[in-house]
């Protein structure tokens, strides 16, 4: 049987300047006159492209969605990250063309400043992603916003004694404050845990086996997962102003040693720091990361914070596209 070839791009993700931020690849499988991709299909070549993600922009089960994403690692799917939204809505603003023919595509004039946004709407496994991409005044795609798709939440995590063993830490280098490790979420889940200055979170090594002793499971953080999407990653952070954080994500049981950039690790963190702050109304956080991979990143997370409760989160960043492409499935 012959085999397909499916046009992609690659973009780096929070940052505007190419080499930096985090790569991502997207894959337009929306052509109905091609056989439909199998997950087995979209895994290897997630697998093949070895990026943190890899997207797939299929039509849409409600044609007032934009399209169905569906988001790989070399390892495994997620129901949501951060920044394959990101990175999939700006391609598909400067490629509206790629569009499936049955999504919805709008674009918006303000009608003061007469700046022009693409707004799309993504049907992914954790929910719609609504997404807003900011074009420049010659109409080209400069930076995304999206929402996160479910509401923040937190529960407790792992002890300091695990966190410092599991990061080669001394346990005093881990702020215990936050009684060692906090899982938030705003679509997918993620242990936070801070860390008491730059010179700890540079020092911060994972430790595989220990990775592997431990689970996101809520009764039994600290046992070892029965399953890949129970496997244990880890967002690391210091705070170094009172809305700047510096962040580092381990993720090596799905296939990423260490992630440059994290939107829905950051959106949650930005939650869970609104919620420490008190804060009322309207916030900024701003997270870089990445630095010490030589991929700088900057993610900004906007919340709001109303009667003790996160109400919205919104994740923005800029991106640089770096290749176009022509990807030969095989076959079966």
């Amino acid at each position: 049987m012959n085999g397909m070839n499916l046009d992609f791009v690659t973009v780096d993700v929070f940052t505007q300047e190419a080499f930096g931020g985090n790569p991502l690849a997207v894959f337009f499988a929306s052509d109905p006159q091609a056989a439909p991709l199998t997950p087995q299909q979209m895994q290897r070549i997630a697998a093949e492209m070895n990026c943190s993600e890899t997207t797939f922009v299929l039509p849409p089960l409600d044609s007032a969605n934009t399209a169905h994403i569906r988001i790989f690692t070399p390892k495994s799917e997620l129901p949501f990250a951060g920044h394959p939204n990101v990175g999939t809505g700006f391609v598909l603003a400067s490629y509206p063309e790629a569009v499936p023919a049955t999504g919805r595509l709008e674009l918006t004039t303000d009608a003061i400043d007469g700046g022009q946004q693409r707004l799309m709407r993504f049907e992914e496994q954790a929910g719609l992603v609504e997404v807003a991409v900011t074009l420049d005044a010659h109409g080209k795609a400069e930076l995304a916003t999206i929402a996160a798709p479910r509401p923040f939440e937190q529960r407790s995590g792992h002890s300091t004694q695990m966190m410092a063993k599991a990061l080669s830490l001394d346990a005093d280098q881990i702020v215990a404050a936050h009684g060692g490790s906090t899982i938030v979420s705003v679509g997918i889940e993620f242990p936070v845990v801070e860390v008491s200055d730059p010179a700890a979170l540079a020092a911060c090594q994972p430790q595989i086996e220990t990775f592997r002793q431990l689970s996101l499971n809520a009764q039994w953080p600290d046992r070892q997962a029965d399953n890949l999407a129970e496997a244990f990653l880890v967002y690391v952070y210091c705070r170094t102003g009172a809305t700047q954080v510096q962040g580092r994500m381990f993720d090596p049981l799905h296939g990423i040693p260490e992630d440059p950039a994290t939107g829905s690790a950051a959106g949650a963190l930005a939650g869970l720091l609104a919620q420490q702050d008190q804060v009322q109304g309207g916030a900024r956080y701003t997270i870089s990361q990445g630095e010490e991979m030589g991929r700088a990143s900057r993610i900004t997370v906007d919340v709001v914070r109303d009667k003790g409760q996160i109400q919205r989160t919104h994740i923005t960043g800029y991106c640089v596209e770096v290749i176009q492409g022509t990807f030969r499935v095989p076959g079966k």
